[in-house]
């Protein structure tokens, strides 16, 4: 069943000549209810222009007002080709809904883009539970009526876009499991979503469906699939992050060069009038804390109150450098110093981190507020202010000295000691962003490159955004508590099967061959002691196991437990549990593990 193909035939009557994007979505699985627009916005409700980033979830505080991607090079004829968005609010966006075509026009047409005004929502749970009951359905065994009394397959998955059957677009959209192995989706077969985290979100979009109203810039061509996905683990640190990743195609017949990829963040952290933000290079972060201890309420936004937190963006993978057919070594400079892939003994696998970080003002002398043509967006990607000064280390980063110390990372605080991100090489003192009563909002970009962007290229990117609270110690006890949490959330995302996907690899990475269709699906055991329990169960490691989502059902098949398998964490508390046999599942990329648990 190729469920967008059918849903693009419903809407074709109705659809408008020029599509703007209305549709959204939200994550709320965890501990964070975040907002994501069809066509790439972030964090912002546009029916009234308040903040939609709320963390913790239900506590009414938000941690970010708006975000979006950017994208910048030039030409071989030298023109700059760019598409942005920070927000909607009486400007519009360069990006509109929907895939493009594969014949190096990358063109759309309405139909498609309202066929894709959606956000796609599935979880891991749905996913399981319908890969079990079809399990359940080929096993002689097995009675579907006993185990999933009454089950129907949820619209989440039925109309998840995985095949597009309109000619001159890619067939193959958002990854699935293809059980059957028979190149098409077909839940009814068993067939199933393909994603990431306890929850995701999917859409699709591109810079080519209308005019560029943000920047006016040149189109470029591109098309990105996304998925948003959290988790509800147990563990405050996975629990309060939003991954984004990001799978962006040149669709388009140019080569671009000096290509610049950015994440344009408008952080305020409750009350924004009394933000700060910085830098930690190292760690491929901007982040935003507050000027003062107590953040109140302002603006209509609620504040955070005293012991204010922390939060930030992290680039956990860039886009990747130029191939030149080694491995590059691995020095003490950029991109290596906070890249990837850099000295591992893997040719062409080097991705950037994080290559600059510029801040801009709200309001305040026009050298340092939001862009308005496109040049200046492609400045602020490059560390250059609107009217062409490069950032200079010190003060507010515009050069006050007649000598500046030009540099790529705003408020780096100490998190450079070499100096990395100083060209000439001096070694400086710590640099921080300093508040004032009157303090302008701050926004942030943060940039990746630069590299060419190919036609066909494919570029992978996984944002991570991290919110953390210090019990004790102020606002900057809070960045502290920020920056161990990124660390924490690192090497988790290095447990994700997209980790090691390689450029040309389908989103998704429950298989390593969607888009032909193709998937091995193996068998094992879940073994757990002690047998009988009565606190507490181990689970016996699998490496396949990680990140996987233990479900565990009483005798009537009814989901009494479910916990996520991490690296460090396999013990699970069944003191709560009645005596009897539990039986247990898990669905991890290409294997499913099933075992029982007896409760004395």
């Amino acid at each position: 069943m190729r469920t967008p193909s059918t849903l693009i035939a419903a809407v074709f009557l109705s659809a408008p000549t020029f599509c703007i994007a209305q549709a959204y979505g939200e994550l709320n699985i965890g501990d964070v209810r975040a907002r994501f627009h069809a066509h790439g916005l972030i964090g912002n409700n546009l029916a009234t222009q308040t903040a939609a980033f709320e963390v913790p979830n239900g506590g009414g505080v938000h941690a970010l007002y708006s975000a979006g991607l950017w994208v910048a090079g030039m030409s071989s004829d030298n023109q700059l080709k760019l598409a942005a968005m920070k927000y909607e609010s009486g400007t519009g966006s360069d990006y509109y809904t929907g895939p493009l075509t594969v014949d190096g026009l990358a063109t759309t047409n309405a139909t498609m883009m309202a066929a894709y005004d959606q956000v796609f929502s599935v979880t891991s749970e749905e996913v399981a539970q319908h890969l079990a009951y079809h399990a359940c359905l080929a096993d002689p065994s097995c009675d579907p009526a006993t185990a999933f009394p009454g089950y129907q397959t949820p619209l989440s998955i039925t109309n998840w876009p995985a095949v597009n059957g309109a000619p001159g677009f890619a067939t193959f959209q958002a990854p699935f499991i293809d059980v059957n192995q028979d190149g098409d989706y077909d839940p009814a077969a068993g067939d199933a979503p393909c994603i990431l985290g306890d929850q995701a979100l999917y859409f699709v979009f591109n810079d080519k469906g209308g005019p560029h109203l943000l920047t006016g810039g040149q189109p470029i061509g591109i098309e990105v699939q996304a998925m948003a996905f959290a988790y509800d683990s147990g563990d405050p640190y996975l629990d309060q992050t939003v991954f984004v990743h990001y799978h962006l195609i040149n669709r388009g017949t140019q080569t671009l060069s000096n290509a610049r990829i950015g994440m344009f963040n408008d952080f305020d952290l409750g009350c924004g009038d009394d933000d700060v933000v910085g830098t930690d290079a190292a760690r491929n972060l901007t982040y935003v804390y507050n000027g003062d201890e107590i953040d109140q309420a302002c603006l209509g936004a609620m504040g955070y109150g005293a012991q204010p937190p922390a939060f930030g963006m992290a680039i956990v993978k860039g886009p990747y450098r130029d191939d030149n057919a080694v491995d590059q070594e691995d020095p003490n400079e950029l991109p290596a110093w906070n890249g990837t892939g850099f000295g591992d003994g893997v040719i062409d696998n080097e991705k950037h981190g994080l290559s600059s970080a510029m801040h801009m003002y709200r309001q305040g002398d026009p050298c340092c507020t939001d862009p308005v043509q496109s040049s200046h967006y492609y400045n602020y990607l490059r560390g250059i202010w609107k009217d062409g000064v490069p950032l200079a280390y010190g003060a507010s980063g515009y050069p006050v000295q007649t000598t500046p110390t030009s540099c790529l990372f705003s408020f780096p605080g100490d998190s450079d000691p070499d100096g990395v991100g100083i060209p000439d090489g001096s070694l400086v003192m710590p640099w921080s962003d300093t508040y004032a009563p009157v303090s302008p909002d701050r926004r942030t970009i943060a940039s990746m490159g630069p590299f060419t962007l190919e036609p066909g290229a494919h570029h992978d990117l996984l944002l991570a955004y991290v919110y953390a609270r210090a019990g004790s110690g102020g606002a900057l006890a809070s960045v502290q508590a920020l920056q161990s949490r990124v660390d924490s959330v690192i090497d988790f995302a290095q447990t994700l099967p997209l980790w090691s996907n390689m450029r040309e690899t389908f989103q998704g990475g429950c298989e390593e061959q969607v888009e032909q269709g193709l998937i091995e699906r193996g068998e094992g055991t879940l073994r757990f002691f002690p047998v009988p329990a009565s606190t507490s169960v181990q689970i016996e490691s699998h490496n396949e196991l990680i990140g996987a989502v233990l479900i565990i059902r009483d005798a009537t098949g009814r989901v009494v437990m479910q916990q996520r398998v991490l690296p460090d964490r396999n013990t699970i508390n069944v003191s709560a549990l009645a005596r009897g046999v539990y039986m247990c599942e898990a669905v991890a990329r290409n294997a499913r593990f099933t075992g029982r648990i007896v409760k004395e």
